[in-house]
């Protein structure tokens, strides 16, 4: 039975942008949410609170703005990277801050999804597919703020509108 995955980074401490991706990620019905980083910032106490709900249905990296934070009283755990079958393909789960990130081809998945860039970007290297789902917070370059959804073998790029910006099948 196939899966229904949302995608966000870069919250950074926001709470109006961590409740809208709760918002959204209960609109979507997605069974799981995975955040690619930099999501703690001074209101971590509430954020922990409020993941902590959801922790059975999460998977969180760090971003180089979370390795100084370790959350106290948190039902989840910060993974330095991590690798998920995603309806069956394994994925590369990262920040993108590092500069092996940026050679997705070395870790033997086939998807490579990614934060840190604030903006959204698809491409692939490789033969890999490399995902950067851009920021719910704090979007760069002219983007929308936006997240992922990946249903099936399709990956799509969302403004946090609903609007589409990118789709790619994997």
């Amino acid at each position: 039975m196939e899966k229904k995955f949302m995608v966000a980074s870069d919250i950074h401490g926001s709470l109006v942008a961590l409740n809208n991706v709760l918002e959204i990620f209960n609109e979507e019905r997605a069974d799981k949410l995975i955040l690619l980083g930099d999501v703690f910032g001074a209101n971590a106490t509430e954020m922990v609170e409020k993941l902590n709900a959801i922790s059975n249905r999460l998977t969180i990296v760090k971003g180089n703005n979370d390795w100084y934070y370790e959350p106290e009283n948190a039902s989840f755990v910060l993974f330095e990277q991590a690798y998920e079958s995603l309806n069956g393909t394994l994925c590369y789960l990262c920040h993108g801050h590092k500069f092996n990130d940026m050679y997705p081809e070395m870790y033997g998945a086939k998807v490579v999804l990614q934060g840190h860039l604030h903006r959204p970007l698809i491409e692939t290297i490789h033969g890999v597919l490399r995902v950067c789902v851009g920021s719910v917070a704090a979007p760069r370059c002219g983007s929308e703020k936006c997240y992922v959804i990946i249903e099936g073998h399709k990956i799509v790029i969302k403004s946090i509108y609903g609007e589409l910006i990118d789709e790619a099948k994997f």
